[in-house]
């Protein structure tokens, strides 16, 4: 057990790059995304196995989108992960601001500034993406297929 467990976690830390910071705070988000979700589920009755199986897929789904940004990075030759980061930071913002969805569903009140901070990092995230992309530069993978 505990070899493929150590197999499955070096395969997945091969697959996202380095674990770091971001990748932590992604993970630690999407958990209380997911426990502040079936919070107000349970508070609002509107709880369902289905409803939790879902949000499961979606936060597996979440990582999935987050490896596919890393071999991005890896193609294109990023060696400090810009476009992994990038959509992780997305998916923070993302999540915490369901987070302050969820909790608001319970009658908790949080300050607007909190959702507008998250508001402006999800969007600072997709522009720092968008500003690194030109069209007239070619990744390295094309610029080795136009030598063959």
């Amino acid at each position: 057990m505990i070899p493929k467990v150590a197999l499955g976690t070096g395969l997945f830390t091969v697959l996202i790059g380095a674990w770091d910071t971001v990748l932590e705070i992604l993970l630690v988000v999407m958990a209380v995304d997911y426990i502040t979700g079936v919070s107000s589920s349970f508070r609002n009755k509107r709880i369902s196995s289905a409803l939790g199986h879902n949000g499961l897929i979606k936060k597996a789904n979440i990582f999935l989108i987050v490896i596919l940004a890393a071999q991005l990075d890896k193609i294109s030759g990023n060696s400090n992960y810009i476009f992994r980061n990038c959509t992780a930071v997305f998916f923070i913002a993302n999540d915490a601001i369901s987070i302050i969805e969820n909790v608001g569903e319970m009658g908790i009140r949080l300050p607007k500034f909190l959702k507008n901070a998250f508001v402006r990092l999800q969007n600072h995230s997709q522009n720092t993406v968008e500003d690194l992309q030109d069209d007239n530069e070619p990744m390295d993978s094309e610029k080795t297929e136009k030598k063959k």
